[in-house]
Formats: structure tokens, sequence, C-alpha cells
């Protein structure tokens, strides 16, 4: 199944050098120490929780962060703090207020502004239901097939009949057992929605490493290589290196635009409103009959339906092929930007496709090759590998079908490799 997957996942970070001490209190609306909750980096193994007094103390790098407050059953917090001098402690108060678990409307973006529109929970099997939210989070990569959500019971499943949108929340946050990367990843899901080929999800992610034997500990680190390279994170880090080409990565520039031959909408409703009512009937439609003109109002369905099966809605058309880095990118006052307008291919040269998505997308090219497109231009790359507002892109292809199974904690580094030795 083809998919776009919107990355929703909140991040602002720069590394950089230098340690220094956050302190702070978690309470409860009424001031009362909450002992046990999660205070974290987002997408990070950096993490430490709040004391019988609600204390806590995290060692940071120096630069721009955004850290979460989670505790069971209150709402969490999200605040972005700067890092400017590694001899100055930041002391901080949260208050977090009680979880309202109501959910009742759901709101829905579209081209005339936000509707909200009424949900209603899901009357199909909860084992159909959660096998729908773990493909379209995890993905079906080999890593994914290994992954367990092992308190699927917290999640709930809803629908938004006016729009068929596909609705998941969950009580509190998702625990995913990576048994191929290492690491037990805690994800405080804050929206997950799903329409037909677009899948969208919001949440934090807070990274734990998994005690294993030394052969554990050496396939996790081989596996976490694997999973990095081609990557987004890997790309975008070598846009910020210039070293794109060296990296396996090759940019050509595309624009999308309507295919003539796709029937129109109007058509599309006509043709489906009358096999409709020929089905109501009983009245069968033969399919594959020869139409050279049509002569009934079925015929004419019969070749609307015809084209919506030969022909793609939309076309991606190469404009600018071998794009280099300043094609895309540029730096202003020391950062790294990303502008473009279209669509941007990116094919990793250095690995092949898996052979499920290869059974998926019906094409072996032997390459990974992913879209990517920008909502609003321009944008920033921080040096972690991340945009400074990740909802602000979508991607399709490879990185569409890898999802969260593959997702590293952005404080990952690959090994280096091995130097040759010149004589």
């Amino acid at each position: 199944m083809k998919t776009k997957l919107i990355f929703l996942l909140f991040l602002v970070t720069l590394i950089s050098y230098g340690q220094v001490n956050i302190r702070g209190t978690v309470l409860s609306k009424n001031n009362t120490p909450l002992e046990g909750a999660a205070v974290y980096l987002n997408n990070t193994t950096i993490a430490t929780f709040t004391d019988w007094k609600g204390k806590f103390k995290l060692y940071i790098e120096e630069g721009k962060h955004t850290l979460i407050v989670s505790y069971l059953g209150h709402k969490t917090i999200r605040k972005e703090i700067v890092i400017e001098n590694k001899n100055i402690e930041q002391t901080l108060e949260f208050h977090l207020e009680e979880q309202d678990n109501t959910l009742n409307e759901v709101v829905i973006n579209s081209t005339d502004g936000e509707n909200k529109l009424k949900l209603i929970e899901s009357t199909r099997s909860r084992y159909s239901d959660f096998q729908k939210f773990r493909e379209g989070f995890l993905g079906r990569s080999t890593f994914a097939n290994r992954c367990k959500i092992v308190n699927r019971e917290t999640l709930s499943y809803y629908y938004v009949p006016q729009t068929d949108h596909f609705i998941v929340t969950a009580k509190e946050p998702i625990v995913v057992i990576n048994k191929d990367l290492g690491y037990k990843v805690h994800y405080d899901l804050i929206k997950y929605e799903q329409k037909a080929l677009v899948i969208g999800y919001v949440g934090y992610s807070r990274y734990e490493e998994l005690e294993g034997s030394k052969r554990k500990q050496k396939r996790w680190k081989r596996n976490r290589l694997i999973a990095y390279k081609g990557s987004i994170m890997h790309f975008l880090r070598s846009l910020i290196r210039v070293n794109t080409k060296e990296e396996g990565f090759d940019m050509d520039l595309m624009i999308r635009i309507p295919n003539i031959n796709y029937p129109t909408e109007k058509e599309l409703r006509f043709s489906k409103k009358l096999f409709r009512d020929l089905n109501r009937y009983d009245i069968p439609v033969d399919y594959a009959k020869t139409i050279v003109v049509p002569e009934t109002r079925i015929d004419s369905a019969i070749l609307i339906h015809r084209r919506e099966l030969k022909y793609k809605k939309i076309r991606d058309t190469i404009i600018r092929k071998d794009i280099r880095y300043s094609d895309v990118t540029y730096r202003l006052s020391g950062k790294a930007f990303m502008a473009f307008n279209g669509l941007l291919k990116v094919t990793y040269n250095n690995e092949k496709e898996e052979f499920e998505y290869k059974n998926d997308y019906k094409t072996w090219s032997g390459k990974q090759v992913s879209k990517f497109i920008l909502l609003n231009t321009p944008q920033e790359i921080l040096p972690i590998g991340q945009l400074a507002d990740p909802t602000n892109h979508l991607v399709e292809g490879y990185w569409s079908y890898e999802k969260f199974a593959v997702a590293l904690p952005l404080n990952y580094q690959p090994p280096e490799e091995p130097k040759i030795a010149s004589n």
C-alpha cells in the first residue's frame, strides 16, 4: 500500500559542547509534588525522573532543546529551553493539570479551514483496529515485524464518518520494544490520524537502551547503523555538512501536475453513483465490453472507470536532474536553511529496498527512492538532523515505508568508519 507519512515529531535540539545542570520541580495543580514524573529531551535517550519531593536534575549540553515533562493521568508539558552558558544553572518549575479523557470531536484540516467533526468509537474488532494502527505507526519493514507494543490496551480507536478518518488515542505513553535496534521507547501519543493514503502522528519519544549480551550489543550496533544509513536524519545531516554525494545521496527537483487523462471529480461522482444504483437493483455491469463510442450512461461510466484504473491522478515530472546542495539550501547567520518549490526526489544509492517494499510499491530499482515535500519554505535545518519545525514537511516513497520502527534517538551518532592508511 502506498502511503504518505506526515512527520509530526516535535523537536528542537542543537548540539554543542559543555554540559549544565537543569534543576526543577514537578507539581500538581494544587502544588502536590509528583514523584516519578518523566523529564526528558524529546526523541533522545537523555532523561530522568522526579524524586518523592518532585525534584529532578538533568545534565544536558549547551544549545536549544525541547524539554518534555510527563506524568500518568496528567497533561504533558512541552517547553523550549536555551542553554547559552554552561556555567549557569537553570531552575524550572512545572505544574501539571489532570488529563481530561473526554473525546468527542476532532479538528480536521481542510482547504476551507479547520472543521470540528464528531467522532464515533470504532465498532470493528479491537484486533483489526490495532493491526491497522500498528502498520500505520510502525510500518511493515523487517525491523517493524519484530517490534512489540507491550501496552496495546491503552489504545482507543475512533472514526469520523463524514471524512472516513481513523483516529487513535492513548491513555498513557505507548511502550514499544524494538528488539532489532535495542531500544525500549516510550511514545507519548498526542495525535494519530489516518485517511486513505495519508498518515500523520504527533508525539514525544523517550528512548531507553535495552540490556543484552555482547553479541546482542554488537547486533544492535550494526542494525542501528543500517537504520541510520539513508534515513531522513542521515540526509539532513549530509546537507548540513555539504557532503550529500559523498554520503550516497542524489537529488532531483520535480513538479507535480494534474494528469489530464484522469477523470474529473464530477465524472467520478457520476460513475460511482451510477454503479451504486445498479448494484442496489442487482443490475449486472459488463466492465470488459468493447466500447468505441459510448451509447448509454452505463457505457460512459465504464469508460470513466477504466481511465481511473489506467491513469494516475497526478504526474511527477523531473525539471532539474542531479541538483547540488546550493540548489536547495543556503546559509544565513551561521544557520542552514532548506528552500525549494515542488518536490525533492532523494535517491540513496548505497542500500537496496527491502523485499516487502517491492511488493507494496510494485517497483524495484535497487536503490531507496523517496520524495520530500516542504509545506512552507524556507525551513531551518538543525545540526542534529531535523527540521526546526518538523510538522512542515511530508515524505513519500521509501521514507514513508520505514516509519517509526526504524526511528533512532536524535542524539545517535554513527560509529566512525576506520581510516585507510596511505603509503
